[in-house]
Parts: C-alpha cells; structure tokens; sequence
C-alpha cells in the first residue's frame, strides 16, 4: 500500500511542474493571439493596413505601449498595444475581463489541437464584439498558425547539459467519460543554464515506440548529445533514451528516488528521515 500512495504522490508533483511549464506556453500564446487581434482592431479604425496608402484612411499608427494583463495562466508583462494619433482606444480589455476564463481555454485549444479558422474567428468575435471580416480571420490565422508552427520544428541547440523526461496522466473527457491520457515530455537545459520545454505531445500510452517518436523529433530538430537524462523508471521511456542517445548517462529522479526511500519506512518515521534525505541527496 506504502508504495502505491507514494507513486500517487509523486505523479501528482510531476502534473503539476508540467502543468506550470504548459501554463508558460499558453501564456504566451495569449499574448500572441491577443495581440493579432490589436493589429487588426486598430487596422480596422484606421482603414488601412501598415504602410499602405489608400483614400479611406482615417488615422495614422503611432507605437505601441506595454500593459499588464492578468489571465488563468498568469500575468502577461509586456502586451504591446498599439496608438494611433488621433488617441484610439481599444475596448478589448474590457470584453476579455468579462469573458477571461472562456477566452484563455479557446486561444489554448488553439494553439494545443492546431490553429483552425472557426476557432481564430469565433475568438475575434467574441473581443471584438464583431463579426470579423474573412480576410481578418484569415490574416490573425495565419500569423498564429506560424507562431504554433515555428514553435514546434524551431531549431534547437546540438547539445544540452541535461534533460527530464517524464510522462504524467491527465484525466480528460472523451464521450461523456473520464480517460486517462498520457502526455509524454522532455525539458532541457542549456549549457547556460536556461530551461526549455523542448517538446512534448499526448499518446494513447506511454510505450517504447511514443517516446522514441519524441526523441527522434529532437534529433531531427539538431540535438545531437545530452550529458545527462533524469528520469523515473519507465522502462519503455529507459529503452528509448539507450536507442536514441547511447552516449548519454542517466539518472534517476531525485523526487521518485526519495519517494522509493521513504516506501520502506513506517510513516511516523518520514518527517524525521525526510530531511535527512534531503540533504543527502
């Protein structure tokens, strides 16, 4: 029984540090979708695009300014919002402070499942309180669809100190059940010391053929050697890591090594080892 509650233990702390590097992601998708939308707002009251000349303009683009806007995922430090000269005045925030919650969960989808036209349009609508235009819907598209786009095949570093790997259940709704489904990823860092999500993706399981098809996504995109894998025990996870990176040592993590450690000592005992461990460790 000790040793079921405390892989129960330490899946729950695996979801939530994946859960705050997911939160960093859609952050910054927030930021980029609501951007786009500013672009074309203020397009749309000036009549005319950046730079081009045309009869029915009305105003003239003058900067930007940086705000602070709260959503579910944290705070977003720096939104530029875009000035005109004649002082326009965007009612965006209001409209997204009324509906945050419903906006922040469509701009994810967006940007989790693949960015889609109704989606893009449908998120326009709802702040902007109008119905968008086919080429605006098709402009704010395709500047988000390459944003999702660069993000996943962006180049990245050839080698990187060290990587955790780990695969952590969520419980989703499909056909009015509660599944579990597996969401395999790997966080890297840098010979600077800069964390990176590097990839990650959902699989019907976590099984040896999901995480080599990870892995090989890595080395397709330019990593070459990790000094050293931190993982639990997965064997499937263990089998790909050997056949993608041979060279690489590996280790297993420190949370899921103190949770096997404390497994075999009675639970009045625990607070006095847990320290203990800690600094062994």
């Amino acid at each position: 029984m000790a040793h079921t509650d405390k892989h129960s233990e330490a899946e729950t702390g695996s979801q939530e540090a994946f859960e705050q590097i997911v939160k960093e992601r859609l952050r910054y998708a927030v930021r980029v979708a609501l951007s786009s939308v500013l672009e074309e707002e203020v397009t749309a009251c000036i009549g005319a695009q950046p730079y081009e000349r045309t009869q029915q303009r009305r105003d003239q683009r003058n900067g930007h300014y940086r705000r602070q806007l709260e959503t579910t995922m944290g705070q977003i430090a720096d939104l530029p919002v875009p000035r005109t000269r004649r002082g326009y005045q965007t009612h965006l925030f209001e409209r997204y402070h009324r509906r945050r919650g419903e906006l922040d969960s469509a701009i994810g989808e967006m940007f989790v499942k693949g960015v889609s036209t109704r989606k893009v349009g449908q998120v326009i609508e709802t702040l902007t309180g109008s119905h968008p235009s086919a080429s605006t819907v098709s402009r704010v598209f395709h500047t988000l669809e390459a944003e999702y786009e660069q993000w996943k095949t962006r180049r990245l570093e050839e080698r990187y100190a060290y990587a955790f790997a780990d695969g952590t259940y969520f419980t989703v709704i499909y056909n009015d059940e509660g599944c579990k489904m597996p969401i395999l990823a790997v966080v890297g860092i840098s010979e600077s010391g800069e964390r990176e999500v590097l990839a990650f993706r959902v699989g019907d399981r976590e099984n040896e053929q999901a995480w080599k098809d990870l892995l090989e996504d890595l080395k397709g995109r330019g990593v070459k050697e990790i000094g050293l894998w931190i993982s639990d025990g997965n064997q499937a996870m263990l089998n790909a890591i050997t056949k993608k990176f041979p060279t690489s040592a590996r280790k297993p993590c420190v949370v899921h090594q103190m949770d096997n450690v404390l497994s075999y000592i009675p639970n009045k005992q625990q607070e006095q080892i847990k320290p203990e461990l800690r600094a062994l460790f």
